[in-house]
């Protein structure tokens, strides 16, 4: 069981990294002005892969996130860190709820861009 906790963990941490990598992602590459149509297309294509690994990252970090919960006092709890600990993961899960948030913000945007860019396509 505590080999399947481990990896249950590495996946939410994983999920955790690949939301943050497409969020950064999503920030460089709609940062850039255009000013070339087929440019655009390209990106849109881009952008559609780089938003499903993404949900699928948002995916992975609820899924795992509920099964890390779970086991956490069985598992993970350190009786000499106390309630310490309990702080530095509410510190921590506010620091990456600020990240999930600009990650979203950048998601919408990029979201927009591609159905606005195939909309284009087809006209």
């Amino acid at each position: 069981m505590a080999i399947l906790v481990l990896l249950n963990n590495f996946l939410h941490d994983f999920s955790a990294a690949g939301w943050l990598f497409g969020s950064v992602l999503l920030w460089s590459m709609m940062r850039k002005e255009l000013s070339n149509p087929g440019a655009g297309r390209v990106i849109a294509d881009s952008l559609k892969t780089v938003l499903f690994l993404m949900r699928l990252s948002l995916g992975g970090i609820v899924v795992f996130g509920i099964v890390r919960t779970l086991a956490y006092k069985t598992y993970e709890w350190n009786a000499a860190a106390g309630q310490s600990q309990i702080t530095l993961l509410i510190i921590k899960h506010v620091i990456l709820t600020g990240i999930f948030a600009v990650g979203l913000i950048y998601y919408i945007r990029a979201r927009k861009f591609v159905r606005k860019a195939l909309n284009e396509q087809t006209e």
